[in-house]
């Protein structure tokens, strides 16, 4: 609890700080939003721990502090943890892709597509859209949508209803009481750094040039975490300050350990020389990755496209693109 305490503690206090000081001067209001971002992708996964259920011992109060560290993030925790763990189940599996993770085509999928269908794609993995456009859609607009939940489902609901009704509460109170213009550049800062810097960390952990995707037959939950997980070489100030998610093989092998625990799990088992190491710098190189070409067996650029015409004979043997076409603005997408 004292690590949830004193990080929210200092996030809540670099806002409030941020947003005093915005009054005063830009650029100290700005730099400390910019703090207070970096440290709410602590506060994120503070919240990934309480998903594993890994931060207490107790699951209901993994649940209760998930939830109310959700207000914070702007991540419904039901409805994030459900997507979260089938990703952690999925990831890998050629044959169950969409869930939970970035959208990944295939080479033959890409080819496959209309020109109209290909510019969405195209424009879905352009970094400008990924660390910066779509993480803001996600986190305040796409999470606050119970429509995008089946009906059914009424934990991950409720969870996006209740995150919302706070959420507005918070606003009325500041447009009754406070500077709300204010309020609203320190929130679109904050935001846009934790996200961004958050999409970059949950982008490089299976985005790289060997990846593993196989079919489901042969897929293992340990090779998917050992082989197609990276192992993001940062310093250890910045991996303190990520909750070692830069670990992220033995995060895949071991979902119950706590984030504070992963370094040490590691050297204990023997684990640094597994996971597919990526440098910082080396890390952005990742976005340069678009499709997955199952004859290489390798992430490339984008594949030539076939000659015009030719898109029937291609769509006539192919299957739809599990990626699927109507959800490639999710960034996290959604099963119904």
């Amino acid at each position: 609890m004292a690590q949830v305490l004193g990080t929210v503690g200092t996030y809540l206090l670099l806002t409030a700080a941020s947003y005093v000081a915005l009054a005063h001067s830009v650029a100290a209001g700005l730099g400390l939003a910019v703090l207070a971002g970096i440290t709410l992708v602590r506060v994120f996964i503070l919240q990934h721990d309480c998903a594993h259920r890994s931060l207490f011992a107790r699951p209901s109060v993994n649940d209760r502090v998930g939830m109310a560290l959700g207000l914070l993030t702007l991540a419904p925790h039901a409805y994030w943890r459900a997507m979260h763990l089938v990703h952690h189940s999925t990831s890998g599996d050629l044959e169950r892709r969409g869930t939970g993770d970035i959208v990944t085509m295939t080479a033959e999928e890409y080819r496959a597509l209309k020109p109209a269908e290909r510019l969405r794609y195209r424009l879905y993995r352009h970094p400008a859209v990924l660390l910066g456009v779509g993480p803001l859609f996600q986190f305040l607009l796409r999470f606050r949508m119970p429509g995008i939940v089946a009906k059914e489902r009424r934990p991950e609901r409720r969870s996006i209803a209740v995150t919302n009704g706070v959420l507005l509460v918070m606003h009325l109170a500041l447009l009754a009481f406070g500077d709300w213009p204010r309020f609203i550049v320190v929130h679109l800062v904050v935001t846009q750094v934790a996200a961004g810097l958050g999409i970059w960390l949950f982008f490089v952990q299976h985005q790289v040039e060997e990846p593993y995707w196989v079919p489901h037959a042969r897929w293992t939950l340990k090779d998917s975490a050992l082989k197609g997980s990276s192992y993001l070489m940062l310093p250890r100030a910045l991996e303190w300050t990520f909750g070692a998610i830069n670990l992220h093989h033995v995060h895949h092998l071991k979902p119950r350990v706590p984030s504070y625990l992963l370094r040490d799990y590691m050297e204990r088992h023997d684990l640094s020389g597994h996971g597919i190491r990526l440098g910082t710098l080396e890390s952005f190189k990742a976005f340069q990755l678009k499709v997955y070409d199952e004859s290489l067996g390798r992430m490339t650029g984008f594949p030539p496209t076939p000659p015009r015409g030719a898109h029937a004979l291609l769509t006539g043997s192919s299957a739809p693109p599990p990626g699927r076409m109507d959800r490639l603005l999710t960034l996290s997408s959604e099963e119904h």
